[in-house]
């Protein structure tokens, strides 16, 4: 049974993805802070047996290196984990810049890192989830902005060492997505902008000419596509309704 660790598993895409591949009968290494919501997301999978919840808080170095020593046996990584603040800018001191990198892209690096060695004897693979922001900046989601194009460039250049070591390293942007995240977004510009929620989102799709947000359920489907594709070659794609080309 093919194995995938899941960073960000207790909602929204993370949780997505989790129970689709579950469901697809590949055991699952669900992450997050938050044990309870792990546990209910464990119970409620097709295939419970087939899973494991580790709690632990992605920022530190220590979480990131124990996990790798449990877990000894890996084919995909999938780091989904990041939920950087939006805000006005001269708001985002330099502890809310750094818990966004903390979390996001130094996350994904350490865990690429630790991994990278379970992943060569597997030929396995790596996705990372990005946004967006990353080639859309906006100026009341900076930190998002600038973690993600981060992120885009190291996937860019992982990419390259697993061409080396028989790795598939690949990125995905989802646009605005369904999830408590975007609703958490979306209610701090309706605060600057003194609009309601529901007119900056309304405002937001005749932007980015579409006619809804996307769903976790699409940006998961897109993964396990990702990881039963034979072809190893990088994969950049965004999911916004065609806003942005895919990223090469």
């Amino acid at each position: 049974m093919k194995t995938a660790l899941i960073t960000g598993a207790s909602q929204g895409i993370g949780a997505a993805i989790a129970d689709k591949l579950n469901d697809k009968k590949i055991k699952v290494i669900l992450v997050s802070r938050s044990k309870s919501k792990l546990k209910s997301l464990q119970k409620n999978l097709k295939f419970p047996k087939n899973s494991l919840i580790i709690s632990k808080d992605l920022r530190s170095l220590s979480a990131c290196n124990s996990i790798a020593k449990r877990i000894k046996k890996l084919d995909y990584l999938i780091n989904v984990a990041g939920a950087t603040k939006g805000g006005k800018f001269l708001n985002l001191n330099d502890n809310i810049w750094e818990d966004g990198f903390n979390l996001k892209f130094k996350a994904a690096v350490r865990l690429s890192r630790a991994f990278w060695p379970a992943l060569k004897i597997n030929k396995g693979k790596v996705i990372n989830i990005g946004g967006g922001a990353a080639r859309n900046p906006s100026n009341t989601f900076m930190i998002g902005g600038a973690v993600n194009s981060a992120l885009n460039n190291f996937s860019k250049a992982l990419a390259m060492q697993g061409k080396i070591d028989k790795v598939s390293v690949s990125i995905i942007h989802p646009g605005m997505t369904l999830t408590s995240r975007l609703e958490k977004l979306l209610k701090i510009d309706a605060k600057i902008f003194k609009r309601s929620v529901k007119q900056i989102l309304k405002q937001r799709c005749k932007i980015e000419k579409i006619k809804r947000p996307t769903k976790p359920e699409e940006v998961a489907n897109l993964v396990y596509k990702m990881i039963k594709d034979k072809n190893s070659n990088f994969k950049n794609f965004s999911i916004d309704g065609g806003k942005i080309k895919n990223l090469r």
